[in-house]
């Protein structure tokens, strides 16, 4: 097998345009992601999401931003993140860990699911590891319509971030 057929990689003008495809299925399904552009440099553009979901062991209302970035070095879509409490106040790593992955083990976790500065916002994120999404990516078979939608399909639900199936449907052949 060749390094073609074993890794998926996207350069960045690739990552924009699936970004852009993205965004207009977005707007046609009524959701609310958008597409922030810091300016015109690699890798200043991002998609980004927000919802509010319920903390089952406090009760508390957690409010969960997203971000889809583009990573230089390994040439994938990043999932970053940050949870806050409604008080605002920020969610730390232990919790982060408890919220979404209270079954892993901590030593999976600190190769899953780490804390990193966001590379558009220069800021501390939770970010899901990118050293083997090449991989998982060119191991999903045919090729993805939308590189974007397969990424959030297959490492959102790790985070609790769910497209809805209308995303996988070519309306055109409808």
């Amino acid at each position: 097998m060749s390094d073609a057929e074993t890794h998926k990689t996207l350069t960045w003008p690739e990552f924009l345009k699936e970004a852009k495809q993205f965004l207009d299925k977005s707007h046609e399904l009524n959701d609310n992601w958008e597409l922030v552009e810091k300016d015109d440099q690699e890798p200043n553009s991002f998609l980004r999401y927000s919802q509010k979901i319920k903390c089952k062991v406090s009760n508390d209302l957690i409010n969960i931003e997203y971000h889809i970035v583009y990573s230089v070095s390994y040439q994938v879509p990043m999932l970053y993140f940050q949870a806050h409490r409604s008080d605002g106040s920020l969610l730390d790593v232990e919790a982060t860990w408890s919220l979404f992955m209270p079954d892993a083990s901590r030593s999976d976790l600190y190769e899953m699911l780490t804390q990193m500065e966001h590379p558009v916002l220069f800021r501390p994120f939770m970010a899901l590891h990118p050293c083997r999404t090449s991989e998982i990516l060119a191991q999903f078979g045919r090729k993805s319509e939308n590189i974007l939608i397969t990424f959030i399909s297959l490492y959102g639900p790790y985070v609790k971030l769910n497209l809805s199936n209308s995303y996988g449907l070519d309306c055109s052949k409808i």
